[in-house]
């Protein structure tokens, strides 16, 4: 029945109702109506009148319903026409969103990478005009290690030349001054020297990496170096191992690390405080120890003190490379730098080298 239309159906039903009216209508008759005749022509007039009214019933039903069809048909097909038509345009926007993200991503990729080079290159730009500074910075210190190296031959010469007359002519109305006078005099000279030894060590310049190396007289070299900023309330102790430390490397730049890093040793301390120097062998490798008892460093700038640029002092007090520098320098020889600090405590910096 559902594939039944609709026109049919009415129809059908008109004709049933109809069809048990004229039955229905006929046995009425017949109780009063003797003459079968006049019903019989009743019948069929009412037969007649149902099927005629029904024909009409059904073109008028069936006229009207296809009009309807027909407009739903159009409505059908304009919905599946817009249906498909935003379809296509939800497609067409979504691939349109689609590829705008991969520009932002794009985009906001090369802003990085634009921003990373932008950094690197201010990065580069201040390590140039620091290596300009080290490296006038060695030019004067060349000079000024040449420039005293002269006047001391003068002196130790004249000093030679007073022992000499001292021991010959005993300067016997005031030997006693003499002789202090010499000593002193020979121990400033000394001195002076293994200063001007040491800044003349400080300032080799050498690429090469298998030159013979001296740990402890490199490390003492710094020391004298850095004599002038060791205050009083700050005291230095050095545990050495029993033994001579050789290792391969660049003389200069193992200088440039230890001094790098007693500075900080030294910085760190405010009034009073102390430095430990110990080395000793592990293995096939070498160890340094040098730790402080300053202020220390919080956990979270240990991890990246060794970064260039990073510095914790106060402005004009550092540049945040001598670290990174000597990290780098330390990693050329194959070793590594170790980093352990507490605030309050201090610091303590293991370097580790190869054994040469």
């Amino acid at each position: 029945m559902k594939n039944i239309k609709f026109e049919y159906k009415i129809t059908l039903a008109y004709l049933l109702v109809g069809s048990f009216w004229i039955i229905f209508s006929d046995k009425i008759l017949s109780l009063f109506v003797e003459d079968t005749s006049i019903t019989l022509a009743q019948t069929f007039k009412g037969w007649f009148y149902v099927t005629v009214t029904a024909l009409l019933f059904y073109f008028f039903i069936k006229k009207h319903l296809t009009k309807l069809r027909e407009a739903e048909k159009i409505l059908a097909n304009h919905k599946r026409m817009l249906e498909t038509t935003v379809r296509e345009k939800t497609h067409d926007l979504e691939f349109a969103n689609k590829m705008l993200n991969a520009t932002n991503q794009l985009i906001n990729s090369r802003n990085k990478e634009l921003k990373t080079s932008l950094e690197n290159l201010r990065k580069t730009q201040q390590q140039l005009i620091q290596a300009e500074k080290m490296a006038s910075l060695g030019v004067l210190t060349a000079g000024v290690a040449h420039e005293i190296n002269n006047p001391l031959n003068y002196i130790m010469g004249a000093y030679v030349g007073l022992q000499r007359n001292y021991e010959a002519n005993s300067f016997a109305e005031n030997q006693e001054q003499v002789a202090f006078l010499l000593d002193a005099l020979k121990t400033g000279i000394e001195r002076s020297t293994s200063i001007v030894q040491g800044l003349n060590k400080f300032n080799h310049n050498s690429d090469s990496y298998n030159e013979e190396c001296n740990l402890h007289e490199i490390i003492d070299n710094c020391i004298r170096i850095l004599q002038y900023q060791l205050r009083p309330g700050i005291g230095l102790n050095k545990d050495y191992f029993k033994k001579e430390l050789l290792i391969k490397g660049n003389t200069g730049g193992l200088h440039q690390v230890f001094t790098n890093v007693l500075i900080n040793a030294i910085q760190a301390i405010n009034e009073q405080g102390s430095i430990h120097i110990a080395t000793r062998k592990a293995g096939k490798m070498i160890q340094v120890e040098i730790s402080d008892t300053g202020h220390g460093i919080s956990p979270e700038h240990i991890k990246k003190i060794t970064d260039p640029f990073f510095t914790t002092k106060s402005p004009g007090q550092g540049t945040g490379l001598g670290l990174s520098i000597s990290y780098n320098i330390i990693k050329q020889h194959q070793g590594s730098m170790d980093f352990q600090s507490e605030l309050g405590k201090g610091t303590s910096v293991t370097i580790s080298l190869p054994l040469k």
